[in-house]
Order: structure tokens, then C-alpha cells, then sequence
């Protein structure tokens, strides 16, 4: 589990389901069922597995069986749902006992849907088609970090306003992605895209910290942390990226240390090997709404642009900002 390489690939248009049984007789039918729904779906049949696949895969829903060898399906919950990059995905079990206490339980930690053995697969299906819908229009979770967006990160910041709560925004952006993404085509685009978001986990990881993560979209992203860690933080995922975003230029631009492309103008260019700036707002008091922590982080992350090589700047003025 501690293995931090790029696993995941960018996302497939069709949704991923990961069926977690040891029972063939669930699964084969399931994964029949589903498929010709249009789904795809991958299986495991005990919880270890049933995480490692998770964290790998990215699947945009799990069905998971609560009785399973190795590690029970309560424990697969636990991991996924403490886990940032898989904390937002559905989760619907499939468990032979259900009363109505275990019922309300899981639900109330997080699970998405409860459905009792024997099930009728029909509904089952509508079950899977309804919980994938709702995490489209209401989760807003983007398809190649798995992160909430726009929405989320907003109300996020709002209630940690609203309740008075001090806290810093770390938004993230990758230097010159355009040109990146012109040359080496939106494939690679997209796995620079989840080399960023890696290093973002990495290094949330690695500092124990409980920030709340964001996609914007592209390749813009968002930590919401304590302000003593923001800076560390940021610095943090600046070096992980620009250790990952050198394998994926070709050797030969890696050797002369960047590569040529046309910039927005369409003018010939040479750009330097991917990095990320920050710019770093603290929320608290002086800002009035979320916009404005948003605004002033972003005004940061512009400024960091301004040196190369990947820098975080911090927005230190004291006025309130408007």
C-alpha cells in the first residue's frame, strides 16, 4: 500500500464498477448484468485486494459484500473512505444479514446504498444506475482525480467561514499545461493531469494531514489545510510532481531540458519540463466569502508564475482584501 507510482490511467468515458464478492456466483452474474448495461467491471474476491484495487482503479462505483476473507468489508470501507483518493467514491453493499440498525449504521457513515441478500438482480441494476446518476449531478466528482469540484470546494469554504474557522487554500496549477498538452497530446495531457493528483495525496499523506481536497478541473486543484502546514504542504507537492512529471517527457526533451511548441499566439516557443506553482490564501476573519479566498489564492498562484521552476507565494497583507 505504500507503493506511491502513477497506477491509475485517465479515465475512461464508460463508468468502472468494482464488484467485491467471493462468491463466483455473485460476481459472474453481476458482472454479466452490468456490462450489458454498458458498465465496465472489475472483481475481487477479498478485502485486501478489493483496496488495492480501489486505490489503483479509481472506480467510479463498489459494490461490496461484507463478508469477506483477509479483511472483513467494514474494514474495506474504513481504508477507502480514509483514504483521499477514494474517500468520494459510491459505495453499495451487499451484505446476506441486514437489520435495520446495520442498515442505518452504514449509511450514516457514508455508504451510498444498502441491498440484502437474496437480491433481485433487476433491481440491483437500477440500484447501480441510480447511485452512478446521483454521484454525476450532484457529486461533481471529476473523472481523473475522483476529487468533488467546483460546488464542493465552495461549500466547503463557505461552512469553514460561516462557523469562523481559520484556514489556509493552497491552489495548485500546472505551469505551461497547454503547450504540454499540444505537444504531447491529451492522453499524456491527462496523465500529468493524475501525476499532480498523486503528489497532492503524497504529500497529505505523508504530513498525517486531514486537508480537504478539490479539482477545479484541468489542471487546477485545491487544498483546504491548517495554516501552519499550507506552506510545507505546497512545497511538498511541487517536488513529488517534478520528480513524476519528468518520466512522462520524451528522454530526448528531458535531456535538453525542455521541448519546442507553438504558444497561445502561435508563435514557435521553448518551454521548460512541467512544474506547478502555488499561490496560498489564508480564509479566516479579513475575507467576507469564499470568492474571496478563492480570488486572493489564485492572485498568489499568479504571482508564483512568475518564477520558474515551480514556487509557492503566500498572500501576506494584513488589509482586508477586496
Amino acid at each position: 500500500m505504500g507503493d506511491r507510482r502513477i497506477s491509475a490511467q485517465p479515465a475512461d468515458v464508460t463508468p468502472l464498477v468494482l464488484i467485491v464478492d467471493d462468491d463466483p456466483a455473485i460476481t459472474a452474474p453481476l458482472t454479466e448484468l452490468l456490462t450489458g448495461d454498458g458498465l465496465r467491471c472489475e472483481t475481487a474476491s477479498d478485502g485486501r485486494t478489493a483496496v488495492e484495487m480501489a486505490m489503483a482503479l479509481r472506480p467510479q462505483l463498489v459494490l461490496l459484500d461484507l463478508s469477506l476473507p483477509v479483511i472483513s468489508g467494514d474494514e474495506v470501507f474504513a481504508r477507502l473512505r480514509a483514504d483521499h483518493r477514494t474517500r468520494y467514491i459510491p459505495i453499495v453493499f451487499l451484505t446476506a444479514a441486514a437489520n435495520r440498525k446495520a442498515v442505518i449504521s452504514h449509511l450514516l457513515a457514508g455508504g451510498d446504498d444498502y441491498v440484502t441478500k437474496p437480491f433481485d438482480i433487476d433491481e440491483l441494476s437500477a440500484r447501480v444506475q441510480a447511485t452512478l446518476r446521483r454521484a454525476r449531478t450532484l457529486g461533481g466528482l471529476n473523472p481523473i482525480s475522483g476529487l468533488p469540484g467546483n460546488s464542493a470546494i465552495h461549500e466547503e469554504m463557505s461552512e469553514r467561514l460561516r462557523g469562523g474557522r481559520t484556514f489556509a487554500c493552497v491552489y495548485l496549477d500546472i505551469d505551461n499545461f497547454k503547450p504540454f498538452n499540444d505537444h504531447y497530446g491529451f492522453t499524456r495531457g491527462d496523465t500529468l493531469i493524475l501525476a499532480l493528483a498523486e503528489a497532492i495525496f503524497a504529500a497529505v499523506e505523508s504530513a498525517g494531514s486531514d486537508a480537504f481536497l478539490g479539482h477545479v478541473g484541468g489542471d487546477d486543484f485545491v487544498m483546504l489545510c491548517a495554516p501552519d502546514e499550507a506552506e510545507a504542504l505546497a512545497a511538498d507537492v511541487i517536488e513529488r510532481f517534478g520528480s513524476a512529471a519528468r518520466a512522462l517527457h520524451d528522454e530526448a526533451d528531458i535531456l535538453a531540458d525542455g521541448y519546442e511548441a507553438e504558444d497561445r499566439r502561435g508563435i514557435r516557443t521553448r518551454w521548460p519540463l512541467a512544474s506547478v506553482s502555488a499561490g496560498v490564501a489564508v480564509g479566516g476573519e479579513r475575507y467576507s466569502s469564499a470568492a474571496a479566498v478563492a480570488q486572493a489564492a489564485a492572485e498568489m498562484k499568479t504571482r508564483a508564475k512568475a518564477s520558474t521552476g515551480g514556487r509557492v507565494a503566500v498572500d501576506r497583507r494584513r488589509a482586508p482584501a477586496h
